[in-house]
């Protein structure tokens, strides 16, 4: 475990290195400029401006750095052979992986609540208004989804090959992952054999980002979240997580640095 930490520690100081604030920087000024702009534009409630604006705002901040952290560690990690040093430690691939999952994780983690405190921020020093409770489910599940794409997005980079085609695998994944309700729609139509049993393929592969989607329910008073739905979205989030690192471990057991 402690083993775990150190790395996770370095991912997390090698991100930092790596000016991955400054995109939680950015995603914060262009957020308070938008919800500045459309509170004088706009003549519906202000305060759920300022929620939407701010849960899409965490999440697309928390996918960039994502994308943008696989970019820079697969460039010192696999392009200049970093994981050399790495791999000469006595460290098993499971406690490498493992860490780096938990960097990753951790710098996603610092965005995306960096941004939950500008929105209560808004809603409550700007608005004057109450943060609605299911915004802090949301962000619990939102963070949830960072998890998962971190693990997913680990396992791209062990099985990638070029840091342009990690990034793209990771970005297209991430897309088809929210688009899991329309392949639901399609399956629940007539199609030919083949089609239907690729489809199911894609269905099952893909990560079922919808499940983590919380957003467009937080002022919704009819939703309720019960301890069953909690345990729903927990066992697929950490399963689904053990199955892309299982995948993962695999993939970095029989590559071969050259």
């Amino acid at each position: 475990m402690r083993k775990i930490l150190t790395v996770g520690l370095f991912t997390f100081r090698e991100l930092v290195r790596s000016k991955m604030l400054f995109v939680w920087l950015i995603s914060v000024v262009v957020l308070c400029g938008l919800a500045f702009l459309l509170s004088l534009l706009s003549y519906g409630d202000i305060l759920k401006i300022f929620m939407d604006l701010g849960l899409v705002g965490m999440e697309v901040s928390g996918l960039l750095v994502l994308l943008l952290s696989l970019a820079v560690t697969y460039n010192t990690e696999m392009d200049q052979k970093a994981i050399f040093l790495q791999m000469a430690k006595p460290l098993t691939k499971e406690e490498y992986l493992l860490g780096r999952v938990l960097g990753f994780f951790a710098m996603n983690a610092l965005v995306v609540l960096g941004m939950g405190a500008v929105v209560v921020g808004l809603v409550v020093l700007v608005g004057g208004g109450v943060v609605p409770v299911l915004f802090y489910d949301c962000v619990v599940f939102l963070l949830l989804e960072m998890l998962v794409l971190s693990f997913l997005g680990l396992t791209f980079q062990m099985i990638g090959t070029t840091m342009v085609g990690v990034v793209l695998y990771s970005f297209f994944t991430i897309l088809l992952g929210h688009c899991v309700g329309e392949i639901e729609w399609l399956l629940s139509k007539q199609l030919a054999p083949a089609a239907r049993f690729l489809l199911q393929v894609v269905y099952y592969c893909l990560p079922n980002l919808e499940i983590f989607n919380l957003k467009d329910r937080v002022y919704d008073p009819t939703l309720v979240l019960h301890w069953a739905q909690w345990q729903d979205v927990l066992l697929y989030a950490f399963a689904y997580s053990f199955v892309v690192f299982l995948i993962g471990w695999i993939s970095l057991e029989k590559r071969e640095f050259k």
